[in-house]
């Protein structure tokens, strides 16, 4: 870690090492439905992450403006932080070591836009940089997945009417098996009203052949 870092961090980052440990005994212990999405919603709430320290640490120094500025000045509040005063007097106790530097309260809030101005430039590429993961990691995926739902909605409406076409059929089925079973019995019914008839004439005549041979020849 270059001394700058550490210089950066000790004046505008509180090191606290007890969320880690409650991290930890979290992971020791079997996780509920409502655990987990407590600890999703704690993995993107967002936290101090030491690359991107790094990266403005990085950033500030490249743009660190000569002799006492708001840096400074921000250091020396920090050390006074330690001493029993109230915030007031705190910082008029810093401004006071500024202006023997010969800085002006003014000139203090000009170097506070400065380094803002610093910041808010590396937000914009953080930004721009992140815009395009998104649309490399993210967009294709987003696209595919709106494809799939608009193919799982037709065919869900596909399934919906195969099922109204079925059940359909299926009463087509039921009415025409109906039918077959009312011909079916008509048409037996027909035959056998025939083969009865057939028979009362066949009876009748071979009746009569049988009387001429007896009592004619």
């Amino acid at each position: 870690m270059s001394e700058f870092l550490k210089k950066f961090k000790s004046v505008f980052i509180v090191e606290d090492e007890e969320p880690q440990n409650q991290v930890q005994e979290t992971e020791s212990t079997p996780q509920t439905d409502s655990a987990t999405e407590s600890k999703k919603t704690e993995e993107t709430s967002g936290g101090i992450d030491k690359k991107f320290l790094e990266v403005l640490a990085s950033a500030l120094e490249k743009n660190n403006q000569e002799g006492f500025d708001y840096f400074e000045f921000r250091q020396s509040l920090i050390n006074l932080s330690k001493m029993p005063m109230d915030e007031a007097t705190r910082f008029k106790s810093a401004f006071a070591t500024a202006q023997t530097m010969g800085v002006s309260a003014a000139q203090l809030v000009e170097s506070v836009k400065f380094y803002l101005n610093v910041l808010a430039n590396e937000h914009a590429r953080f930004n721009e940089a992140h815009a395009q993961q998104r649309v490399r990691l993210i967009g294709n995926r987003e696209e595919e997945l709106k494809k799939l739902e608009a193919l799982i909605q037709q065919k869900t409406a596909q399934i919906e009417q195969l099922k109204q076409e079925i059940a359909q059929h299926q009463k087509n089925r039921e009415t025409i098996h109906g039918q077959i079973g009312d011909a079916t019995l008509k048409i037996e019914k027909t035959k056998a009203d025939f083969d009865a008839t057939i028979s009362s004439v066949n009876g009748q005549l071979e009746e009569d052949m049988k009387l001429i041979q007896q009592h004619l020849s």
